[in-house]
């Protein structure tokens, strides 16, 4: 435990040297990810606040804890039978809180849903809240990323072996991204930011379709070397915060064999094998120290 300590404070002090370093742009990717805002609809007798809401598989229920504790009000609701939870904030100073922070910070449709928050704000709490634009600026300058990364990003290590019957060894790190192709409040497209994504990540912007659903959907994939510098660059500096942070710490392993090709000697092939088994669903341990570093 304490050479994992060490090694986060490590991973941790370069990133928090740098001032971009925010939690509220993190918050925005965040809930721009897997957020929503409710608003009770009008005229309806018993009046009840908004309710801003983050919503994570149980295994992030520690996160979740986390922001509730930054926030300082509102609760977990938790949803057995989907195994997820969801971190629930209604009371005004609360959100009062959240609009603060992420005001400004968003590049996604979701911002209306902001907006509506802060018109219910001023109207019956005289907040007089100024409603700012999308941000246009370059991913790169903040942990917007790292925080839509932690709610619809996935990382992968991909080994094709000749014993499977494969003309050709290969192995490959991925990082993923699918979201939906149109907000169903607003209708807006989610092109644009995909797009910033997929550009920023050196990768194409696809469209699938989900058989069970007949839905389509958008999907990247960054895999080339270009793309997994970029991605480990960034996450080095804005670094993730759910147990997708496990994963990504991992996955780099596999990556820093790659970039100096050094992934398919014996030694090689075995470090992607025993990442691979411990990856994602396959983890049974979860170190949240890191969460430590969270911080307003």
């Amino acid at each position: 435990k304490i050479k994992a300590l060490l090694g986060f404070n490590r991973y941790f002090s370069r990133s928090l040297n740098n001032d971009d370093c925010k939690f509220k742009s993190y918050l925005a990717g965040l809930y721009e990810g897997d957020g929503h805002i409710w608003i009770q609809k009008s005229g309806l007798a018993k009046r009840q606040n908004p309710r801003f809401c983050i919503t994570f598989g149980m295994k992030n229920e520690p996160l979740a804890k986390k922001l509730l504790e930054l926030i300082g009000s509102g609760f977990i609701r938790y949803k057995l039978q989907d195994n997820a939870c969801v971190l629930v904030v209604s009371p005004v100073i609360g959100l009062k809180k959240i609009v603060n922070l992420i005001n400004g910070e968003l590049r996604t449709p979701k911002i209306h849903q902001l907006y509506a928050l802060i018109d219910w704000l001023n109207k019956n709490h005289n907040a007089n809240i100024y409603k700012l634009p999308l941000k246009g600026s370059s991913l790169s300058k903040d942990s917007w990323l790292s925080g839509f990364i932690d709610s619809d990003g996935s990382f992968s290590v991909l080994h094709t072996k000749l014993e499977n019957g494969a003309k050709k060894r290969k192995i490959a790190c991925r990082l993923r991204i699918e979201q939906r192709i149109l907000d169903p409040i607003s209708n807006e497209s989610y092109e644009p930011v995909l797009t910033s994504i997929a550009n920023f990540l050196n990768c194409s912007l696809l469209i699938k379709n989900q058989k069970s659903t007949g839905n389509n959907y958008y999907t990247l994939a960054a895999s080339s070397q270009n793309s997994l510098k970029v991605i480990v660059d960034y996450l080095e500096k804005y670094p993730l915060y759910s147990s997708k942070f496990l994963d990504y710490r991992d996955w780099k392993e596999v990556v820093e064999l790659i970039l100096v090709n050094k992934h398919y000697t014996e030694e090689g092939i075995s470090k992607t094998d025993s990442v691979r088994n411990g990856m994602n669903r396959q983890r049974t341990y979860f170190n949240w120290d890191h969460l430590n570093y969270l911080n307003l």
